[in-house]
């Protein structure tokens, strides 16, 4: 079965790209962004339209609640069993997102890593905050020193991710970094990503988080302002989302809410741009998403693909 990916940072129009690809080639759109298949975060995940959604099949969007969080196995799973639908209906699959774990397990560039019990998550969180992120790392360095000597004392999530696996599974990170991987499927995929450049990216962003504002974005972030009490939630992560609720509880000011998470939106994206550039063997890349000729040849190699 051949697939196409279309990939890159927040704010590059992935989905649009993915769209007119879809209604020109009978195609399927499938989530892999990390935070819009959570049912409840519509607007800040920017989700597709109802609009879209009429001019082509969309699979995967806001299918799981937030509390139910979903790992790289269980996006999977779903992604691999939609793909093998679209081969059984004669539509082509295209894969769209902008989170590249999404991505690199789909094409068993990961090693499978056991799904980690919540219970062990809490447990983990609240030692790290008992112990502070300097003491937690020396004693994970006593339990697992190659993925100590790794991560930097800063950074919670993988000092903490570390931990979760050693002690769900008795085995370190590196273990499972070394495990062979799963060449179980058959696919053929043909990967377009998206770098624009940073200037036009960061104004992109900017934009489309001020229209996240104009379409709701605000009341959809005080109905989950629950959520700062559990951030352990992946969805707590969802960009604006934390500056949106501070302005919700009279913390913030619209304006300063909106400058932070635009600001908290540029350096993810920057991230992001960096991450492709030097994770992803791609097989087009668009710069300018614009120009007319580019698309053009995008879709041109595309088809020659598809045969």
């Amino acid at each position: 079965m051949k697939a196409v990916i279309i990939c890159g940072p927040t704010g590059a129009g992935k989905s649009s790209l993915a769209l007119n690809l879809a209604k020109k080639y009978k195609g399927v759109i499938i989530n892999a962004d990390s935070v819009q298949i959570y049912r409840e975060i519509k607007i800040l995940s920017g989700r597709p339209t109802s609009d879209d959604y009429r001019q082509a099949p969309h699979r995967l969007y806001g299918i799981m609640s937030i509390f139910k969080p979903c790992t790289l196995g269980i996006w999977r799973k779903m992604a691999l069993e939609t793909i093998k639908e679209c081969e059984l209906s004669g539509h082509v699959p295209i894969i769209c997102g902008g989170t590249g774990l999404y991505i690199k397990f789909l094409l068993n560039e990961l090693s499978v890593i056991p799904d980690i019990p919540r219970s062990i998550k809490l447990e983990a969180r609240e030692k790290l905050e008992e112990l502070g992120n300097e003491n937690f790392r020396e004693l994970l360095s006593k339990n697992d020193p190659v993925s100590a000597c790794r991560i930097k004392s800063g950074d919670t999530n993988r000092l903490l991710r570390a931990w979760e696996v050693l002690t769900a599974t008795t085995k370190p990170l590196s273990y499972w970094h070394e495990q062979s991987r799963d060449t179980g499927t058959q696919h053929e995929y043909f990967k377009v990503c998206l770098v624009p450049k940073r200037e036009t990216l960061y104004s992109k962003c900017d934009k489309r988080f001020l229209d996240f504002v104009e379409q709701g974005a605000i009341e959809e972030a005080r109905a989950l302002n629950f959520i700062t009490a559990t951030p352990e939630l992946p969805a707590s992560k969802t960009l604006g989302l934390l500056e949106l609720i501070k302005y919700t509880k009279g913390e913030l000011e619209l304006s300063d809410a909106i400058e932070q998470a635009q600001r908290t939106t540029r350096r993810y994206a920057k991230r992001q741009l960096t991450w492709f550039r030097h994770q992803l063997d791609e097989d087009f890349l668009i710069q300018n998403l614009s120009c007319s000729k580019t698309v053009s040849d995008c879709f041109k190699k595309i088809m020659n693909f598809l045969g």
